[in-house]
């Protein structure tokens, strides 16, 4: 159980490194400007490896979440925070599958959505078990994700809003929001599982 709930961190930890080690593999490529889907988009020279780096975080979110599952029935927790979270390892095999500029690659990048609520799942479900800390600090997450989601789909809608050669950073404040929040969530279930719930 403990190597399951580790995945938080080490899976945090692979995806915004590999970000960057993958992006600076691309000639010319900006981490400010362009989105990360575009490290592996149709045409790159990296699109096998992001492709099969992409299922790597997807099988590392699935089987991460089969670890929070686990963790919250054996302490008596609702398992649908972990729910979310294996619909966030769902929706990355979709985005690996289906490179950019494919239309299902958005398709599942929208998807990932569901994914993003997690930390608010958290705050409401679990409340105060693993500490008010923890409460607080879901619900700042999820502001956060709330706020990069708003600018991600600002575009759309709003293209003036902010200059589209800072998308990339944009985008990457969302991602890496969320992936922060996977570890913290890896690091508390981690620590709590022995001294507060004696769980083997």
């Amino acid at each position: 159980m403990k190597n399951l709930l580790s995945l938080g961190w080490i899976t945090s930890i692979t995806f915004i490194f590999g970000t960057f080690i993958f992006g600076g593999l691309l000639e010319d490529y900006s981490f400010v400007s362009q989105t990360v889907s575009e490290i592996g988009e149709k045409g790159s020279t990296l699109v096998l490896e992001w492709q099969i780096f992409s299922m790597i975080i997807g099988i590392f979110l699935v089987i991460f979440s089969i670890g929070i599952i686990s963790f919250a029935r054996g302490n008596k927790l609702s398992f649908i925070p972990g729910i979310f979270i294996l619909f966030a390892g769902f929706s990355e095999f979709g985005i690996a599958f289906f490179p950019s500029p494919h239309q299902l690659h958005n398709v599942f990048g929208l998807s990932m959505t569901v994914g993003y609520f997690s930390p608010l799942m958290f705050f409401l479900l679990w409340k105060d078990k693993l500490g008010i800390p923890f409460r607080r600090f879901s619900l700042i997450v999820f502001i956060l994700v709330i706020l990069g989601i708003f600018l991600n789909l600002t575009p759309a809608f709003a293209p003036t809003l902010y200059p589209l050669k800072y998308y990339g950073f944009v985008q990457r404040f969302l991602l890496f929001t969320f992936y922060i929040y996977i570890a913290y969530i890896g690091i508390q279930t981690t620590s709590h599982q022995k001294n507060l719930y004696n769980f083997p």
